[in-house]
């Protein structure tokens, strides 16, 4: 059977009810996340938590955050067909609060899905918006007292529209709806009629017939305030019968089967197609069909269960396939001696002709046979037969020992005479050779013989036509092998011979299975390489001046190849090392060697560069006194800040006459002009060029 629905969802969940289930359109639940597959959040709506319960998990969905003009919404992507499923509840836990007191929430079952929300009096449902909206409206426009519940069908809405349905805060009633917990609402609809109940007191009702496909969500706004909308644990679901149309049957072609099972007076019944049924409007109708055909054909029943005490509750469906199997009609094409009969289903015939006989057929239905029955003149047959070599055949009462055709007239069974021919033919002795090959210290069973040997044996049979047969065998031994293999690996490694954990040089045996089927001995040659150890390193670092030439050395040993790394990305193969190095080439080398395979641990030596700065980082002074006393006598770079850069140095006098200039390693400047002057005490402007660019300033001679 096959149940359906005539909603477009299909997720069924026991109820407390014994005598129905309920089918759940949508729901909004989950922990610690929920889920909101199939639902689509528009606007301010996402998943979180409020802290309007007592754990921080997201399991809640936020419609708003409690900030002035924010919206949002919440809708079930499928959707609900209310022309057939006139019955449905929402039940749904929400919580206003956080704020100020803002605009409040909606539960929507809308035409058409929103696409935009809006804020303020709106409470989030578009203007264009054509449905049932049940409101939660904490804050009133001007047409009642806050906060109010509000039932409007319709389109768009608000709180002064015509033929909306309220309830208002007379004497504080409502208060409950602005809460820091959670409450929990309860929307029937029935028949057109809807009920609001929160936290079990029914609060409004109204009656609204609505007929067309739509879509079930929430929406809320915060307009020109700000608390945080949120709703949880929200279940969109109807009461529904449950149908059974029970297990496919099998019937004959013209008889009666029963279907469905047994009354259920809680539920209405209603079968489809009513063609072949006694009755269509109870739990288990009685079918008769016919078969035409010379095959099974079948016939699908549909039983639509509605709830007796809810007859406008959602119908569902179920399906049972009946099988019927057609009368077979059969043939009999025959032959006996004139004057005999033949007997089928019971009934024996002894005219020439066609005759009828009903009988049981393999598939349980009657089979009617048709018998075409005729009458035999004398017949002939022949018989072929071949004896061996030496031996005899006898044929009615004649011995016969040689080749030949031979002739006999009789009565067969059915008493019509019948001439025998017998081909008489002699068969030679027939010979087959064996040739089979064993292992050493092996046997062959050869006609109850146990062979060890190798030779040639015979054995004399009989063959399928009861002639001599020899059979030859031709025994050989199969050869002993063996072999030898060598492996060598470095030390601390292991291998697997033929099951064994080989750690150790020396010489292993093992015996095993060869190409020939036979016992094959294999002998293992292990070498174990000593690990080498870690290469020891050498250089000619600290360099002194960036570009200067780095050595790096690995000491020799016989057969070792080596491997580098080092700083960008060094590599190297090779023993000795030497390269112009710079600022990027500083840090650790690393090296390692390998012999026989077996690489070693690593050895690592440090580069470094003395001098790397450059005139960027000099700061040159600002006062010299050149009186010979040994203190501050000189305008000395290199002295000052030594460096590997070249260099060139201009000093001027205020009237911008250059009184003295040296470069890189001449002697520096004294207080004195280049022809050995003494300048006077003041002020001295400087210009020093090099490579990278140039700097300039001033400094004072004080004597």
């Amino acid at each position: 059977m096959y149940k359906t629905i005539v909603l477009l969802f299909s997720l069924l969940i026991l109820s407390p009810n014994l005598f129905s289930q309920s089918l759940v359109f949508a729901e909004l639940v989950g922990t610690p996340t929920m889920n909101t597959t199939g639902w689509n959040l528009t606007g301010a709506a996402a998943v979180g938590d409020t802290g309007g319960d007592t754990d921080s998990n997201s399991d809640e969905l936020i419609l708003t955050n409690n900030v002035n003009g924010s919206s949002g919404g919440v809708f079930y992507n499928q959707p609900i067909d209310l022309a057939t499923c006139y019955q449905w509840n929402v039940d749904f836990y929400f919580r206003i609060n956080d704020g100020s007191g803002a605009d409040g929430l909606a539960f929507c079952f809308l035409d058409v899905p929103p696409t935009g929300f809006v804020s303020g009096g709106g409470v989030g449902i578009p203007q264009t918006a054509n449905g049932i909206k049940v409101i939660f409206d904490t804050y009133d426009n001007g047409c009642g007292a806050n906060p109010e519940i509000q039932i409007y069908n319709g389109v768009g809405y608000g709180e002064c529209n015509a033929g909306i349905v309220k309830v208002n805060n007379v004497g504080g009633n409502l208060n409950f709806l602005r809460s820091s917990g959670y409450n929990r609402a309860i929307i029937n609809y029935n028949n057109g009629v809807i009920t609001v109940s929160v936290n079990g007191t029914q609060w409004l009702s109204t009656n609204y017939t609505v007929s067309f496909v739509g879509y079930m969500g929430f929406t809320a706004s915060t307009g020109g305030s700000n608390d945080r909308h949120s709703i949880k644990n929200a279940r969109i679901y109807a009461d529904i019968a449950e149908p059974d149309a029970g297990p496919d049957i099998s019937i004959c072609s013209g008889s009666s089967g029963q279907i469905g099972v047994t009354n259920n007076p809680n539920y209405v019944y209603s079968w489809s197609p009513s063609a072949g049924l006694n009755q269509t409007n109870i739990s288990n109708p009685t079918v008769t069909l016919t078969n035409t055909g010379t095959t099974p054909i079948t016939q699908t029943f549909t039983v639509t269960t509605t709830l007796a005490s809810n007859p406008t509750s959602c119908p569902v469906s179920d399906q049972v396939v009946v099988t019927v199997k057609p009368i077979i009609y059969n043939t009999i094409n025959t032959s006996v001696c004139q004057g005999g009969s033949y007997t089928v289903g019971g009934q024996t015939f002894s005219t020439a002709g066609q005759h009828q006989a009903t009988v049981t057929a393999a598939n349980g239905c009657d089979s009617v046979i048709t018998l075409n029955l005729s009458f035999n003149p004398v017949l002939t047959g022949t018989i072929i037969q071949s004896i061996c070599q030496g031996g005899s055949y006898v044929f009615f009462g004649q011995t016969l020992s040689n080749p030949g055709v031979y002739s006999q007239t009789l009565q067969n069974a059915a008493g019509c005479d019948s001439i025998v021919t017998l081909n008489l033919t002699m068969n030679p002795v027939l010979s087959s050779t064996q040739n089979v090959a064993i292992c050493p210290g092996s046997s062959h069973t050869f006609f109850g013989q146990t062979l060890t040997n190798a030779g040639s044996y015979s054995q004399s049979l009989q063959n399928a036509a009861g002639c001599d047969s020899i059979v030859y065998l031709n025994l050989s031994i199969k050869p002993t092998t063996s072999s030898t293999i060598t492996h060598a690996m470095c030390d601390g490694l292991s291998y697997n011979f033929n099951g064994q954990t080989i750690t150790s040089a020396g010489s292993y045996t093992a015996t095993l299975v060869g190409s020939n089927g036979c016992d094959s001995v294999v002998t293992l040659l292990m070498t174990i390489y000593p690990i080498p150890a870690a290469p020891v390193l050498s250089s000619n670092s600290p360099l002194l001046c960036p570009g200067d030439q780095l050595n790096l050395n690995a000491e020799f040993i016989d057969f070792a190849s080596y491997s580098w790394t080092g700083p960008n990305n060094f590599t190297s193969t090779q023993q000795n090392n030497s390269f112009n190095a710079f600022p990027v080439n500083m840090g650790n080398y690393s090296a390692t060697l390998s012999v026989n395979g077996c690489v070693s641990p690593s050895a690592s030596i440090p580069v470094t560069i003395t001098n790397i700065f450059n005139f960027e980082d000099f700061i040159f002074p600002n006062v010299i006194t050149p009186d010979n006393d040994g203190i501050n006598d000189k305008l000395d770079i290199q002295s000052y800040f030594y460096t590997c850069y070249e260099f060139e140095l201009f000093i001027y006098n205020r009237w911008g006459n250059l009184v003295f200039s040296h470069k890189f390693n001449e002697d520096p400047f004294e207080g004195k002009t280049a022809d050995g002057t003494d300048l006077s005490d003041g002020v001295y402007f400087y210009k020093l060029v090099f490579d990278e660019g140039s700097k300039s300033g001033y400094f004072h001679i004080v004597r």
